[in-house]
C-alpha cells in the first residue's frame, strides 16, 4: 500500500523543541564569556528533526546576529541553516562600503554584485540573482544598505527564504509582508533587520577579543580557532609584480620569473571583490567576477583545476560569458593548468595567494597568455 508523505512538508514550517539552557558560560583560559539565548524565534537545526539553540554574548554592544530583529517570520522563526547563511552574508558584506548584495545558498555565495555605475538597489539585486538563478531559489539575500520599495518588489519576484539588511523603508516592509498568512509566493519570507555589520572584525590588526571559531568533531571533541582576518585592506595591498628567482639558469634564458602585465584599475577592483567573496567560499574555491558582479563560483572541490572547471561549467550552462572577467583562487595553483584553462575563456587577471613549488610555471603561464597576476601572500581556505 502506498504511504501518503504529503504531510512531511509541514515539518519545514514548525519549530522543534530542544532541552537547552537559557544561559551558557564558556571559559577559555582566563576568559569567561557569558551567553544568553538570542532574542528571536528559532525553529530547528540543520534538519527539521534536529533541535538546536543559539546564544549571543552578554554585554557586547557590537552584536549583529545576536541582536538582530526578526520583523517577519512567523512563530516558526529561523533555522540553523538560515543563521549560517545570514552569518556568511555578513562576512561578505562587511568588506564593502558601496551598496552591495549577496545571494547565499548552503553557506556559499551563489550571486553577488557591488555598485560600479551608480546602479539602484533593485538592479544590484537582480544582477546578483542572475548569476545563478537556479541556485537562488530558496536563498538568503543580504544587503549592506537600506532596502527601498523597488528592491523589495524585486525580492518578491521569486521564492526567497529570507532577507537581511540594516534597515527597510516603510513601503519596502509593507511589500515584504504583503503575502503573510496566505499561500502565495514568499508568504513565509523571513525579514531580518541587522546592525553593527561594520563592527565585525575583518582585517589583520582588528580587535578579536572574545571572538572564537568553535567546531565540534565526530567524537564530541572541540576545536578552537581565531577568526579569519585578511591583510588585503584595499587593492593596493596586492603584489602586482610577483617574482620567483630562477634556480635553473638553463630555463627562461637564465632570467627570473616576473609577471609582465600590470593590471588595470578596473581589474584590480574586480580582483578585490573576487578575493573578498573567495574568503567566504568553501574550499577549494574559485570565483569569477566582472564589473563588480560574480559570474560563477566553484566551491567544495577536492582539486584546484576541478574548482576552475566547475565554475566555468556553471557560467556556460547559465548563459554567462567569462570574456573580460577576473579569477580569484583561495589557494595556490599546483600546476599551470588552471591558468591555461582560464585563458581559453578570456580571463584577463587573476589573484592568488602564491606559495606553490610550481609558482614559476604559473607566472610563465600568465605571461604566455598576457594575464595580469596578483599575489595576496595569504590563503583563505574555508572548511565548514
Amino acid at each position: 500500500m502506498a504511504r501518503d508523505v504529503s504531510s512531511f512538508k509541514d515539518v519545514y514550517k514548525k519549530a522543534v523543541q530542544g532541552n537547552f539552557p537559557d544561559k551558557i558560560t564558556m571559559i577559555i583560559g582566563e576568559n569567561r564569556i557569558e551567553f544568553k539565548l538570542v532574542p528571536y524565534a528559532l525553529r530547528y537545526g540543520t534538519n527539521p528533526h534536529q533541535p538546536f539553540s543559539a546564544y549571543a554574548p552578554l554585554n557586547n554592544p557590537n552584536l549583529s546576529i545576536g541582536n538582530m530583529e526578526l520583523l517577519k517570520g512567523g512563530k516558526a522563526g529561523l533555522s540553523l541553516t538560515n543563521l549560517q547563511d545570514m552569518s556568511q552574508a555578513l562576512n561578505i558584506l562587511k568588506y564593502f562600503n558601496r551598496p552591495a548584495c549577496t545571494v547565499m545558498k548552503h553557506v556559499n555565495p551563489c550571486g553577488f554584485k557591488v555598485e560600479t555605475e551608480n546602479e539602484p538597489m533593485d538592479k544590484i539585486y537582480r544582477i546578483a540573482r542572475a548569476c545563478d538563478e537556479r541556485s537562488a531559489f530558496g536563498s538568503i539575500v543580504g544587503f549592506n544598505k537600506k532596502i527601498d520599495a523597488a528592491a523589495a518588489e524585486a525580492i518578491m519576484e521569486t521564492f526567497v527564504e529570507g532577507v537581511i539588511a540594516p534597515d527597510y523603508d516603510s513601503e519596502a516592509l509593507e511589500i515584504l509582508k504583503k503575502n503573510e498568512g496566505t499561500k502565495k509566493l514568499n508568504n513565509s519570507i523571513r525579514v531580518v533587520r541587522i546592525s553593527n555589520m561594520d563592527k565585525i572584525p575583518k582585517y589583520i590588526g582588528d580587535d578579536i577579543s572574545g571572538y572564537y571559531n568553535l567546531r565540534n568533531l565526530a567524537d564530541g571533541s572541540v576545536s578552537i580557532e581565531a577568526p579569519f582576518l585578511t591583510r588585503i585592506m584595499s587593492a593596493d595591498d596586492f603584489i602586482t609584480d610577483p617574482m620567483i628567482p630562477n634556480s635553473d639558469p638553463a630555463k627562461n634564458n637564465g632570467k627570473d620569473f616576473i609577471v609582465k602585465r600590470q593590471p588595470t584599475e578596473k581589474e584590480m577592483d574586480d580582483c578585490l571583490t573576487a578575493w573578498y567573496l573567495n574568503i567566504n567560499v568553501r574550499s577549494n574555491g574559485i570565483v569569477f567576477v566582472k564589473n563588480g558582479a560574480s559570474i560563477a563560483v566553484g566551491t567544495g572541490e577536492q582539486e584546484r583545476i576541478g574548482a576552475v572547471e566547475q565554475a566555468i561549467d556553471k557560467a556556460i550552462k547559465k548563459g554567462h560569458s567569462l570574456e573580460g572577467s577576473v579569477l580569484s583562487s583561495d589557494a595556490f595553483f599546483p600546476q599551470r593548468d588552471s591558468i591555461d584553462t582560464a585563458a581559453k575563456y578570456g580571463i584577463t587577471a587573476i589573484v592568488w595567494p602564491a606559495g606553490s613549488l610550481n609558482d614559476s610555471d604559473v607566472i610563465e603561464a600568465a605571461n604566455d597568455h598576457n594575464i595580469a597576476l596578483m599575489a595576496t601572500l595569504e590563503r583563505c581556505f574555508l572548511h565548514i
